[in-house]
């Protein structure tokens, strides 16, 4: 081999090796950046970041800012002063704060105002009403439990149209979505795919943050936000979100919450030393105005309130009551169950409940016991009363009053 053949291998290795090195210090160049750019952001871009963008949109709808940042205020805050009375008419302060946070309607408020106020006509400027009414959330929406957008349009826009992009973005989510619209005469309207097709300025969308199932997560959040503000454009609307704060961290005080009074009072009717006949148990259970339903529990449902069930009675061991079960059989043990919140009076009911429990508990020679089989005595039905108390009061100071649709829509 000749010393130029040997010259040029080695020079050929040497362009190899450079170009080799060239290469990894390119790559690892290329790392070190990637890394950098996507490093993870302090906030949520989805949530914050168009925030902003559309508060700076309201500011330049609004002239007056400090105005609209007023009434705002007053509108998510307490109801309107009542008239100057003696201090022994004044509602305990604990049963007025934060009890709702839903802005009133008009015919509510001059309904609250007594003679000796001014008219609340006379105390708010046009300016206000037409705020005060441009803010107000239709009565299915709920500001504590529910996220939700008002869109504002330039031009009338087709309900159809609206509910149909709104449904995709539903169907996309996985997440049912209440849709609504608002009229000239300010009434609000649930929209539907039944709903006869209107055109609106003013449309709203409202997910709920929370059930017994747990919270929305995040990335739903996120989505529901982003397709939103994206309909927004599609329609040429102005997007405005109500409430205030992270949509995900309402979502998971809310989802504690709930977690925190959704409570179930349960006392046990047990076997004494007799048998408990099933036909005899049925027709106890029946005169004290309880019925058999389909889910095999009887259930009682105060007259005044028919489509509310107060409490129920049903087998021990998880077994559902048929006729047929009740005739030829025996009953070992029952449970009276009652679930806080979703009775407007739980104490009341769950007075009532005991009331027929014990009356039950005789007829049948049974003995009542809590869920540790102790005997229910006094002392433990009072601490039951306690408890029921709490939860009631934790509830109406959060605003949602237990036995009402707010209610049932995060415990069903």
């Amino acid at each position: 081999m000749s010393e130029l053949q040997i010259a040029l291998i080695i020079l050929g290795a040497c362009i190899i090796i450079g170009v080799l090195v060239y290469n990894w210090l390119q790559e690892k160049k290329l790392q070190k950046g990637i890394s950098e750019e996507f490093i993870v952001p302090q906030k949520d871009v989805l949530v914050e970041d168009f925030y902003i963008d559309a508060e700076a949109f309201v500011e330049k709808e609004f002239a007056d800012v400090a105005s609209r940042a007023k009434i705002t205020e007053k509108l998510n805050s307490e109801p309107a002063p009542e008239p100057k009375v003696a201090a022994t008419n004044k509602q305990p302060a604990n049963h007025s704060h934060d009890i709702s946070h839903e802005v009133p309607s008009a015919q509510m408020r001059e309904a609250d105002t007594g003679p000796s106020t001014i008219p609340l006509k006379e105390q708010e400027t046009e300016d206000d009403i037409a705020l005060r009414l441009k803010t107000q959330l239709p009565s299915e929406v709920h500001p504590q439990i529910d996220l939700t957008a008002f869109l504002y349009a330039n031009h009338p826009i087709s309900s159809k149209t609206f509910f149909d992009v709104a449904k995709n973005i539903s169907a996309d989510m996985g997440v049912m979505m209440l849709l609504h619209a608002i009229d000239e005469q300010h009434h609000w309207h649930i929209l539907t795919k039944d709903t006869a097709d209107k055109t609106y300025r003013q449309m709203a969308c409202s997910i709920q943050l929370a059930d017994r199932s747990g919270p929305v997560s995040k990335h739903i959040l996120n989505k529901f936000q982003f397709a939103v503000e994206n309909m927004g454009l599609d329609l040429n609307a102005h997007v405005e979100w109500q409430g205030s704060g992270d949509a995900y961290q309402r979502a998971t005080a809310l989802d504690e919450f709930c977690l925190e009074v959704d409570q179930i009072v349960s006392v046990h009717l047990l076997q004494g030393e007799t048998p408990i006949h099933g036909t005899k148990f049925r027709g106890l259970a029946e005169a004290n105005g309880m019925v058999l339903l389909d889910d095999g529990k009887f259930h009682y449902v105060a007259e005044h309130q028919s489509d509310i069930i107060s409490y129920v009675l049903t087998s021990s061991d998880n077994q559902p009551f048929t006729s047929e079960s009740l005739r030829n059989g025996i009953v070992k043990a029952a449970t009276f169950q009652i679930e806080i919140p979703k009775v407007t009076n739980s104490e009341q009911v769950f007075n009532q409940m005991i009331l027929v429990a014990q009356k039950m508990a005789s007829s049948l020679n049974a003995r009542l016991v809590d869920d540790h089989q102790k005997p229910l005595g006094d002392i433990q039905i009072q601490k039951i009363r306690q408890q029921l108390k709490m939860i009631h009061a934790k509830m109406v100071t959060r605003g949602i009053m237990p036995g009402s649709p707010e209610s049932f829509r995060l415990f069903n």
